[in-house]
């Protein structure tokens, strides 16, 4: 096994950490706060975790949306603007114009993707934790079923 991003996650992005999992916000964002959580062991696959991190798991989704609804954005992703890092600081300033900036979540997807068909494009297991706020979309219904578009909205069908 080669580097892993993951298991070498630098204390200093850990924005909360039990005994099997830590988390941190996504390095690219798809609305303000987009955070993962990540377990400790290098695990792909959701099916290898052992009964102690499954306890363990829920506490850090929960925690992290904590640090997610007492953290300023607007503060975060200024301080990456004007990194040399080209792809964070774009990344940056699309959260900074993003409509949720300033606000509170008013809901959240969580979601795994599991394997190369489905996203996966790093080989440690991590749930991503994705704010949304009202009117950030036209048409939210379906949620995370939008990656098919036409199928999405299973309400106008």
């Amino acid at each position: 096994m080669g580097k892993c991003v993951f298991c070498d996650l630098k204390k200093d992005d850990v924005i909360y950490a039990n005994d099997a999992f830590r988390s941190t916000f996504d390095a690219f964002p798809v609305s303000p706060g987009h955070s993962l959580v990540i377990p400790n062991r290098h695990v792909t696959t959701i099916a290898e975790l052992k009964d102690g991190e499954w306890a363990l798991l829920k506490p850090a989704i929960l925690k992290t949306i904590m640090v997610i609804e007492s953290t300023d954005f607007s503060e975060f992703y200024s301080g990456f603007i004007h990194t040399p890092d080209e792809k964070t600081a774009v990344f940056s300033g699309k959260m900074l114009e993003h409509t949720g900036i300033s606000k509170k979540p008013d809901g959240y997807n969580i979601g795994v993707n599991l394997g190369p068909a489905a996203g996966q494009t790093i080989e440690h297991l991590h749930l991503h934790i994705i704010p949304r706020y009202l009117g950030d979309t036209e048409a939210p219904a379906g949620g995370i079923r939008q990656i098919v578009p036409e199928l999405g909205d299973y309400t106008k069908l």
